[in-house]
């Protein structure tokens, strides 16, 4: 290698770093047409007083600043923290050049006032934060809620007008607006913040703002929808959306999006009656939020990866969750606050802190969701939450969490079985002596909290047809029951069941009456394709039970033979080195 080669590559590596650098810190636009604005140099003026200061808090925080007056800010970079608690106007001589870095600061732009403008600046470096996604200590996620990273945060501040800002570069919360009303936003960019926007609050007036489609996040509009009724929002009727809010709306059918990297992925609050269908809704902080709503339906999504909870429902009653993904989110799967009458149904969730979290919420139905816990994490999680009916679903463990009140203890109370079957527990260990599916002993999830009736495998529901009539057919089974054909001609239902190859699985198949009567009692089964040995089979009002044994298949590729793919690499190699050290020695 020729030292002109290495001069050569050694000049364009310190080229390369010095421009990441220069990125990294300033604009280009600033280093071309002014100069970073360096302590005392006076940069910002109040031009109510014609004082000049030499950072925007100072100008801020002056004796002298009072409510309405406007304060005027020079191209520059000012490094510093701003917090806004008077009713003052901060203008930027220019965005692209007007750049109030935060260094690190937890907050960048922080507007505790009402009636403040801020406008023209380029708001950057927060704390990103990343080190916490997927923490399990609930104080980190309490302080970051609280006092976390933001590059803009409006907090009780109502009538104030964010107008030609971009927040960008590595701010964990880029814009948030809290309990924060009749505020109005214009062409304002969210770029590149781990989460970019949201908006929250406790009253009506809190959401409603005026944010029109100017305002984006990565180059997609922000589409914020207030008093809407009976429209479609899919990839046809609303395109490219950076983020979607829902206030004060009914009948809204949303689906077939992807809603990514915001404070919610979509957000309904104050909505009633509406649907959240097929949305892939991934890295945000709260996938799917809905707050202070009614009768909302979130089906067949995708919330996973989430840093909060895959799906949300606070303060939101008589809701269905039904036939999500939610797994591997950092706190909880599907979190249902104060939102009693709900139902959670046929979810995948699996691998978060809390996969299913309810509190204060009562008679509700929770049913047919798989519910794997990750290592410290809980299956399902009862707060405060009395005389729900949890059944049908696939659990490894619970958490009552006990309230005290006047030195009582208050245990949740709920019933943990319909009656007839409960849920399928991992741990349960228990026999089956009569063969009907169910473990001959309760078992025990907690005082004054039992599960009767405990599944001895997991449930699976499938459809089949008969006269143009649909039948529900429920089967229990060790194995994985992935399929069911049925023949109506033949009277047969052919299962596909898979397990470790080999092993003995069971099937407890419960059948309508009504569909048996159709079929002139003329029922078959087959297993893998072939008939198995019925040990049992009863009945009662409504169900004809069959219950047998079969031979499993495999669902798994073979085991690769890694011992003696090792042994042949080796040998290989042994003779490789022999045959090199001949030809060096000959040589």
């Amino acid at each position: 290698m020729s030292k002109k080669f290495v001069r050569l590559v050694l000049v364009f590596s310190v080229v390369c770093v010095g421009l990441l650098v220069l990125d990294y810190t300033d604009t280009w636009a600033v280093l071309i047409g002014s100069s970073s604005i360096q302590q005392g140099s006076e940069g910002v003026r109040n031009l109510d007083t014609g004082r000049s200061y030499a950072t925007i808090q100072e100008a801020i925080d002056a004796s002298d600043t009072l409510d309405g007056h406007r304060i005027s800010v020079s191209s520059g970079v000012y490094r510093e923290s701003v917090t806004v608690n008077k009713s003052v106007s901060v203008v930027g001589e220019a965005k692209d050049s007007t750049i109030i870095d935060g260094n690190g600061a937890s907050r960048v732009v922080y507007i505790v006032a009402d009636n403040v403008e801020v406008r023209g600046f380029t708001i950057q470096n927060g704390t990103f934060g990343m080190w916490l996604h997927n923490s399990d200590n609930s104080e980190i996620v309490d302080n970051l809620l609280q006092d976390g990273s933001y590059g803009i945060r409006l907090l009780n501040s109502r009538n104030s007008l964010i107008i030609e800002n971009t927040v960008r570069r590595y701010t964990f919360f880029g814009f948030e607006i809290d309990s924060s009303g009749n505020c109005t936003l214009r062409n304002n960019v969210m770029e590149n913040n781990r989460y970019n926007f949201g908006v929250d609050g406790k009253s009506l007036f809190d959401f409603v703002n005026d944010i029109d489609a100017s305002n984006t996040v990565n180059g997609k509009a922000i589409h914020y929808l207030i008093n809407q009724q009976n429209i479609v929002i899919d990839s046809s009727t609303f395109q490219e959306i950076g983020y979607l809010g829902l206030v004060n709306s009914t009948n809204i059918k949303v689906h077939d999006l992807s809603a990514q990297e915001n404070i919610q992925g979509i957000l309904l609050a104050f909505a009633q009656n509406s649907t959240i269908r097929n949305v892939n809704a991934r890295s945000n902080w709260n996938g799917i939020y809905a707050t202070h709503s009614s009768e909302i339906s979130v089906e067949d999504n995708d919330a996973n990866q989430n840093f909060d909870y895959g799906i949300k429902l606070f303060d939101s009653p008589r809701s269905r969750v039904t036939g999500n993904n939610v797994d591997n989110n950092g706190w909880g799967g599907i979190g249902v606050f104060w939102s009693s009458g709900s139902i959670i149904d046929g979810n995948e969730a699996s691998y978060n802190s809390y996969n299913l979290h309810v509190v204060f919420t009562n008679n509700s139905v929770i049913s047919k969701n798989v519910s794997m816990k990750k290592p410290g994490g809980y299956s399902i999680a009862l707060y405060y939450s009395h005389n729900n009916s949890i059944y049908h679903n696939m659990l490894e463990n619970t958490l009552l969490y006990s309230e005290t009140r006047n030195r009582a203890r208050f245990v949740p109370r709920n019933n943990w079985d319909n009656g007839v079957e409960g849920n399928y527990w991992t741990t349960y260990g228990g026999s089956d002596r009569n063969l009907d599916g169910l473990g001959d002993a309760p078992r025990n999830v907690g005082e004054n909290n039992t599960d009767n009736h405990p599944l001895m495998g997991k449930l699976n529901e499938f459809t089949v047809t008969l006269e143009d009539t649909t039948y529900r057919i429920s089967v229990i089974s060790n194995s994985t029951v992935s399929e069911l054909e049925f023949s109506p001609g033949d009277g047969e239902m052919s299962f596909k069941a898979s397990g470790r190859n080999g092993t003995v699985g069971f099937l407890r198949v419960a059948v309508p009456k009504e569909l048996l009567q159709g079929l002139e009692e003329n029922l078959g089964f087959l297993v893998n394709g072939e008939i198995p040995g019925i040990k049992r089979q009863w009945a009662d009002d409504k169900y004809a039970y069959f219950y047998f044994y079969y031979t499993n298949i495999s669902s798994e590729p073979a085991p690769v033979p890694w011992l003696i793919i090792g042994v042949l690499v080796f040998c290989i190699s042994m003779i490789g080195i022999l045959a090199f050290l001949f030809l060096k020695r000959k040589s």
